[in-house]
């Protein structure tokens, strides 16, 4: 197993994904889009070929979409122009890969998913309860309660425009989204501290302290070019918050991840076939952790003394880098 097969299946984060804040109407459509896989907008008597002639490089377009809002809506429609913008961002700002933030009635949670269709489609069936005909379809990602987002979300709910762009928080998006992913040749691996107590400083700095000890003692012995020294870290330890570690030494921020996993020894057990290649620049680098887990005698006791961290923080494991080790364990 090479570091290459596992950074390979690790997610990866475009570097022109957008990031967006959609609502269903006040949350009234937030199960509709839901389960039935999309985001829709509303305006019906706008169609997408009206759209389509509002998609100009100029403000022509804008105010073309704006004068056709007018005349269908009359006095309904109190301001014809931020409409007509709002529906051009849906039909052509919205697009494959972006992430959506859909909150539900009052915000009381909010789903995040991702669209896997730019082109917008209609549907005149009103199916899944929702009458809106113009959507893009979604893959669902995930659901967190508003009182357990992170705080610098919350300025973004204040925003009550139908879509609103999330580029700035794309950062704190990501975290929530992934555990473990490479975005602009950086890695990052997030350990989300789930207790609702408040979190000990000191439980926190051991934790990170040890786990950064066995990396760089396992690099001396390997003669890796690594450094611990190299990684940056981020912490949010409000209960609950989150660890994270990042840093461009890609392999680096890997090696922790896994030395993290073996010790934690949560959900992952390692069954490597003795006849691996034991070269860690190239193969078995599961391999040789476990190897050297195995015959460092002080190894044991930092384990006790890790879980016994994780267990007070209630730290949450990297569950994708997890999975990914599952999956190329069995092969």
């Amino acid at each position: 197993m090479t570091i290459e097969e596992i950074l390979n299946k690790l997610p990866k984060v475009k570097d022109d994904r957008n990031y967006w804040l959609v609502r269903a109407d006040g949350g009234k459509y937030y199960d509709s889009f839901l389960r039935g896989g999309f985001i829709a907008i509303g305006y019906n008597k706008i169609s997408l070929k009206d759209i389509q002639k509002g998609n100009t490089k100029d403000d022509t377009g804008v105010n073309i979409l704006k004068f056709n809002i007018m005349d269908k809506y009359k006095d309904e429609e109190k301001r014809p122009g931020h409409t007509a913008k709002q529906l051009l961002r849906f039909a052509y700002e919205v697009k494959k890969n972006d992430i959506v933030l859909i909150p539900s009635e009052n915000s009381e949670e909010i789903a995040f998913v991702e669209v896997t269709q730019t082109a917008a489609y209609n549907d005149l069936n009103d199916s899944y309860d929702c009458p809106y005909i113009k959507r893009k379809k979604i893959r669902y990602l995930k659901t967190v309660p508003r009182d357990t987002l992170d705080p610098n979300l919350y300025k973004l709910m204040f925003s009550h425009h139908t879509i609103t762009t999330a580029n700035i928080y794309d950062s704190y998006i990501d975290k929530i989204i992934n555990s473990f992913f490479i975005k602009e040749d950086e890695a990052h691996m997030v350990l989300n501290v789930e207790s609702e107590e408040d979190v000990k400083a000191r439980s926190v700095f051991e934790m990170g302290g040890l786990i950064l000890d066995v990396f760089d003692e396992f690099c001396k012995e390997e003669e890796l070019d690594l450094d611990s020294n190299d990684f940056d870290v981020k912490l949010a330890i409000q209960s609950p918050g989150f660890i994270e570690l990042a840093g461009n030494a890609i392999s680096g921020i890997l090696i922790v991840g896994i030395i993290f996993v073996c010790l934690a020894g949560g959900n992952f057990d390692l069954k490597i076939s003795e006849e691996v290649n034991l070269n860690v620049q190239t193969d078995g680098i599961i391999e040789r952790i476990r190897q050297f887990l195995k015959s460092n005698s002080k190894i044991q006791t930092k384990k006790k003394l890790l879980k016994k961290h994780m267990k007070s923080l209630k730290i949450k494991e990297p569950t994708e880098l997890i999975d990914v080790l599952k999956e190329l364990d069995k092969d």
